[in-house]
């Protein structure tokens, strides 16, 4: 498995996997874009301004994360490749370069939740999901390096 900064040549294969790996780790959560627009995000809006990591295994996107300003945007790892180690290598690597991270995930993804917990991050913030797009309850969640 191969590590990389990510180019926009992997916008469709990250897309892809986005897409894959939130309907099986949440079918409850509302799907509100289309393939199309979620390419069209991570293509003019992820990979420009955030560093993105690629798990590259035998050049298909096996996971990815994407972070700013101290801010873990996406972490993301295919279905089938889930328990393998690629989300812990690319947290590792991203916590690796920080001094402090944030992120969200929803109050109902207790995978995520417990596993960000194995790395350290505390839930501090609890919302009604009021100001994210898929109206559903998120929990803000902090690590900071020690």
């Amino acid at each position: 498995m191969l590590f990389r900064v990510a180019s926009v040549s992997d916008a469709q294969a990250i897309a892809r996997l986005h897409r894959a790996s939130r309907e099986a780790a949440m079918p409850w959560l509302p799907v509100i874009h289309s393939p199309d627009e979620e390419l069209e995000f991570f293509r003019n809006q992820v990979l420009p301004d955030q560093t993105v990591i690629v798990a590259d295994n035998m050049d298909q996107v096996a996971g990815f994360a994407a972070y700013t300003h101290g801010w873990l945007n996406h972490l993301y790892v295919a279905p089938d490749a889930w328990r393998g180690g690629i989300g812990s290598e690319l947290l590792r690597q991203v916590q690796a370069a920080s001094s402090s991270l944030q992120l969200w995930t929803f109050q109902g993804n207790t995978t995520a939740r417990r596993f960000y917990a194995r790395f350290r991050f505390e839930e501090v913030e609890f919302t009604n999901g009021r100001r994210n797009e898929e109206k559903m309850p998120d929990v803000r969640m902090v690590w900071r390096q020690t």
